[in-house]
């Protein structure tokens, strides 16, 4: 297979559209210390496409000769080299990283068959090694174990793997560029892993006719000769490849003055963004765009070009104990004004802007932003949210522990160590089919004379604990009142969001009038999920038993197609009803591995409708934030 030549990638200077997904790539190339690029979208939005295309744009490095990471001759050999080579010249490697990838095969181990033929104590790099002075990429890497995200991500800041399992002890230099892509439909990453990706693109489907028609164009007209369509677009990837060598050189020189930089943290302030990692990110992405431009200072138009890229991702959720910070929409715009303004004169400079706002001002903190700042309409406190209104999450959770991690399934919240994915906790015999190999104890065992496959070990893994929940949300006229339905909606957006995070399935149905409706069936759609949360009317009876029963029939058909699940059914209502629940109760017993009933009741001396049904549903009982 080694002789047959791979079709050249479809090239960058060809993608039609995707402009600010293009110049978030190009100025990452030019700058890899701004941290990687996660690219959101749709499905066949062509996110794979379009970075397998920067390949072409890479430039040839000098590499000694069986280095398995390529590291930079200059810098002397690694502690990889096998052996100082001669040094060549060859192109930089875009890594796929699978989704089902081991700790192992990323970070690197032990060379089971140099250990066994000739007993060297061999290091085999892995797909970290592999990606130095390249690219990394992984698809889909909200499906990817968040320990294999934190590892990557962790590489990806200092430049270095350090590796230490199996008897290893080594480190060589990873510098690489992260890309990552995924469909916010199959889940979101946690705010924690999201902060640490330098630039976020949020790319959707071109509405445009006549820019889908030269889509589809070229896409056929590359599929049916490739290497003619990629002569056709060799000039400018050429010139594009010329324009990122000089903007590498120069970017050392790019300068950034004192009023540049005060706009640059004036505006990540105003944003209230946590910690300085956006500031930073600010001012390296807009010194790169600086340099592909050919310019030696960066202006005020390279910061607010690459803000959106930086901040979109990074903004504190909106919170009820707190004023909602001002929307990028709004910050940037106002951003725009200022920086189209005349400038300050000399005296002013050190004191005001030409807005009349110091220039290095922070985020006005909690109790001092004047009422009449940054008015956003129904947002303001003297207007009541309408209960089909978005809403904001609630600042109190209703799930008393972290998804996931809680004894809310009977025991089974807790890590289930097996041979899944997870993180290595230890070894076990072989199964005959696992490649996970746990070198160590393996080795042992065959110096001690075990000989046989009964001698061979496979880790221990310890998985993380996934659950299926369903929410059954009480949409009755009684939920209408004082705000309820406000509140409940935000209370239950918040345990959404905190449950996708922790890669749990979710479901939404609703009672209300005369019946129940599966509203989203269980499974990982968040956009859906929070639409039909913010959409959920109020009105009319309460058909609790039919909730119930519906409850119990989704998580029984659900349940039998994800055994390994822990089932949890969530029933926010006041429990208001005439009706005779205890057939309905013992339905969802038996088809539930645990239940949690939220009390919408706002009079804290109601009679206690909602904390009886958890009692006859033998489940937990909380209050409504």
């Amino acid at each position: 297979m080694s002789g047959v030549p791979r079709p050249p990638a479809f090239p960058f200077s060809a993608i039609v559209g995707n402009e600010e997904l293009k110049q978030a790539l190009l100025l990452t190339l030019v700058e890899p210390r701004i941290g990687g690029v996660l690219i959101r979208g749709d499905r066949g939005t062509a996110k794979s496409t379009i970075v397998r295309a920067i390949a072409g744009l890479l430039p040839p490095i000098q590499a000694r000769e069986g280095c398995a990471v390529s590291c930079d001759p200059a810098d002397g050999p690694c502690s990889v080299c096998a052996s100082a080579g001669a040094v060549g010249t060859r192109l930089p490697r875009v890594v796929d990283v699978p989704l089902g990838a081991t700790e192992d095969r990323l970070a690197g181990s032990l060379n089971l068959v140099s250990v066994l033929a000739r007993g060297d104590l061999r290091f085999e790099a892995g797909l970290i090694g592999g990606a130095h002075r390249g690219v990394l990429y992984v698809d889909e890497v909200n499906l990817l174990p968040d320990h294999l995200v934190d590892m990557l991500l962790d590489v990806a800041a200092s430049g270095v793997n350090v590796v230490e399992r199996d008897g290893v002890s080594t480190t060589h230099p990873a510098r690489f560029l992260l890309i990552g892509t995924m469909n916010p439909e199959e889940g979101d990453l946690r705010p924690q892993l999201l902060d640490r990706f330098g630039l976020v693109v949020d790319v959707s489907t071109p509405t445009d006719a006549e820019t889908r028609a030269e889509v589809v164009r070229r896409r056929v007209e590359f599929d049916r000769a490739p290497e003619a369509f990629a002569r056709r677009f060799e000039s400018e990837e050429d010139s594009l490849r010329a324009s990122l060598v000089r903007a590498r050189a120069s970017l050392t020189s790019v300068t950034v003055d004192h009023l540049v930089l005060r706009f640059i943290v004036d505006l990540c302030a105003r944003a209230e963004v946590d910690g300085l990692r956006a500031d930073i990110t600010m001012h390296r992405a807009a010194s790169a765009r600086a340099a592909l431009a050919n310019r030696s200072a960066v202006l005020e138009e390279d910061v607010l070009a690459v803000a959106p890229l930086v901040l979109a991702h990074r903004q504190r959720a909106p919170r009820h104990d707190r004023p909602a910070p001002p929307s990028l929409d709004e910050l940037l715009g106002d951003a725009r004004a200022r920086a189209a303004s005349p400038p300050p004169s000399e005296e002013q400079s050190d004191r005001d802007d030409p807005g009349g706002q110091p220039v290095n001002a922070s985020a006005p903190r909690d109790g001092d932003r004047p009422e009449d700042s940054h008015p956003r309409g129904d947002e303001g406190p003297t207007r009541a949210p309408s209960i089909t209104a978005p809403v904001e999450r609630a600042s109190t959770p209703i799930l008393p522990r972290p998804p996931g991690r809680g004894d809310l399934a009977r025991g089974r919240g807790r890590s289930r160590a097996s041979a899944a994915r997870g993180r290595a906790v230890g070894a076990m015999p072989w199964d005959g089919r696992s490649g996970d190999i746990a070198m160590v104890p393996t080795l042992l065992r065959w110096r001690g004379g075990h000989r046989s496959a009964h001698a061979i070990q496979q880790r221990r893994r310890a998985a993380s604990p996934r659950r299926l929940v369903l929410f059954a949300v009480d949409t009755s006229g009684s939920m209408a009142a004082a705000e309820r339905m406000a509140r409940t909606k935000g209370a239950v957006l918040r345990a959404v969001d905190e449950l996708y995070a922790a890669r749990d399935e979710v479901g939404l149905l609703a009672f209300g009038g005369r019946g129940a409706a599966l509203l989203v069936a269980p499974g990982r759609q968040v956009t859906a999920t929070r639409r039909a949360i913010e959409e959920l009317p109020a009105g009319g009876g309460t058909p609790l038993p039919a909730a119930l029963i519906e409850t119990a029939r989704v998580l029984g058909v659900r349940g039998r197609r994800a055994s390994n699940r822990a089932r949890l059914a969530v029933i926010v209502t006041d429990g208001r009803t005439r009706s005779d629940l205890r057939a309905a109760s013992a339905a969802l017993r038996a088809a539930a591995d645990q239940t949690l009933v939220v009390d919408t009741e706002v009079a804290h001396g109601a009679a206690g409708r909602a904390r009886r049904l958890a009692d006859l549903l033998g489940g937990a009982y909380t209050r409504l934030p």
